[in-house]
């Protein structure tokens, strides 16, 4: 089975397109996701990534995806990953303009930009409608397509996400820390469902700087810097869109079997 290992802002992805697969090992894929993505995504014995994402053909946008986290859990859309799909489709497919992508968070379309040797470098995602889903305490829940809890605090302290871990266990939610650095800008740290911390996280961006900006403590475009690198948040007629770089890891190939 043939894959593309790409990542956005270094949140990384095993990418697996349907038809290219051999369908013996689509289906047993298919059949056996909670115990051979674990194996796949382990950063030792596996492939190693946040997660893996499977492509199929859609009759409503140019292609569909199924997300998985790196425990094997499905979610409903990845900002990242939509990003990272952009890409594969006009690098390696020949796809030219906007990619739409379903998602079982909605049709989600993105834009690419090309660098000097005409494959895409960065990506910018309609990451659709975010609200605010609820407060308790300092924890603003926000609805970003994910369900996220987003918490101003101290990127630097260690216990804000051990914190950030128990409440994502807790509420079954993706968790940002945030610090307000300036005017339009935030730094954040990420603790997403089924992975664990990561690098970076489209959604979590898009949740964070939206909770801010409806309490007035930054204004759009945001600016906001990840562990693995910045995306940029704009609000524009009532959707939020995702901008930052995308790259290809590299291409391989696994035998399904090989792990279980």
């Amino acid at each position: 089975m043939i894959f593309w290992k790409m990542n956005g802002l270094g949140n990384d992805y095993i990418f697996v397109d349907s038809a290219k697969c051999p369908k013996a090992e689509l289906i047993r894929l298919e059949s056996n996701l909670k115990t051979l993505i674990p194996r796949i995504c382990d950063r030792h014995f596996g492939v190693g990534g946040d997660g893996l994402v499977v492509l199929y053909p859609s009759v409503v946008a140019d292609v569909r995806m199924r997300m998985f986290n790196a425990d094997g859990s499905e979610g409903k859309m990845c900002g990242n990953a939509v990003r990272c799909i952009a890409k594969y489709m006009t690098d390696f497919l020949g796809r030219n303009g906007e990619i739409a992508i379903e998602t079982l968070a909605g049709i989600r379309s993105v834009s690419v930009t090309k660098g000097g040797d005409g494959k895409v470098v960065s990506a910018r995602a309609d990451m659709g409608k975010v609200r605010i889903a609820g407060r308790e305490g300092d924890v603003v829940f926000v609805d970003a397509g994910n369900p996220h809890a987003v918490i101003e605090g101290n990127v630097a302290d260690e216990l804000e996400m051990v914190r950030a871990a128990e409440i994502c266990r807790m509420r079954d939610v993706n968790v940002e820390v945030v610090r307000v650095a300036g005017e339009s800008l935030l730094e954040a740290r990420v603790w997403e469902r089924g992975s664990g911390e990561t690098l970076a996280c489209g959604t979590g961006a898009a949740a964070a700087a939206y909770a801010l900006a409806a309490e007035g403590k930054i204004s759009f475009p945001v600016a906001v810097k990840l562990l693995g690198g910045v995306l940029t948040i704009e609000y524009i007629d009532g959707r939020v869109y995702a901008s930052g770089a995308v790259q290809l890891n590299y291409i391989g190939e696994l035998n399904i079997s090989d792990y279980g």
